[in-house]
């Protein structure tokens, strides 16, 4: 009987991880959609500022400017996040959660937004340079991997004092973001394709769920002893 009960227990046990799981991936991906649709919203409306930087001064202020679109994105993914996590770590605070993800997203966004603000040839453009949807692909992924590593390592300063370690978690991140952040180099350089709010949802969506994922998978590692 008492085998009975503990078989039972462990296939619930099991069943509710992987619940949990679904719930995770699925409220990551839908954070993910939004703020990447809040974010894009807001890079459209800088870009219109200030069409064709001209010189240091004005390109500067256009890196700012489209470096805010990763306050949006921060702010709907840290909160889901850090509410998700807080079930399992009570003491985890949302706002020193929520303010690294921003943190971190708006230099993501900074740095994705570099290129193409300073490496503009005559007439405004990146110098025809065009490295193909594979070469995208994999500097994107590149860059996720290092983007992913930094969001991560930031993130786990909010975890200080929880008794977690933070290697699984700065781990995910990397592969997660290695993974999804092709998906939305790749969503944003089909504009020939649809409109940039519609590219913008579906590279969102796909990167939050495979982001998801991975830092279900993290977090899980890293409270299996919580």
């Amino acid at each position: 009987m008492a085998g009975t009960m503990g078989a039972a227990q462990g296939v619930g046990g099991q069943d509710a991880r992987r619940d949990g799981w679904g719930v995770w991936i699925a409220l990551t991906a839908l954070a993910e959609l939004f703020g990447i649709l809040l974010g894009a919203s807001w890079w459209v409306w800088a870009d219109g500022l200030l069409p064709e930087p001209d010189g240091l001064f004005q390109q500067i202020s256009m890196l700012v400017f489209k470096a805010l679109s990763g306050v949006p994105e921060g702010i709907v993914l840290g909160l889901v996040q850090a509410n998700l996590m807080s079930r399992r770590l009570p003491g985890l605070s949302i706002v020193r959660w929520t303010t690294a993800t921003c943190v971190v997203a708006v230099v993501g966004w900074a740095v994705g937004s570099s290129f193409s603000i300073f490496a503009a040839g005559d007439g405004g453009t990146a110098g025809g340079f065009d490295p193909g949807v594979g070469a995208t692909f994999l500097m994107a992924s590149g860059f996720g991997v290092l983007v992913g590593a930094l969001f991560g390592g930031v993130q786990t300063l909010a975890l200080s004092g929880l008794g977690v370690p933070s290697w699984p978690w700065i781990a995910g991140n990397a592969v997660g973001w290695a993974l999804g952040l092709p998906v939305i180099y790749l969503a944003a350089s089909g504009l020939a394709l649809g409109p940039i709010w519609a590219l913008a949802a579906i590279g969102g969506l796909v990167a939050g769920a495979l982001v998801g994922a991975a830092t279900a998978v993290a977090f899980a590692v890293m409270t299996r002893r919580v």
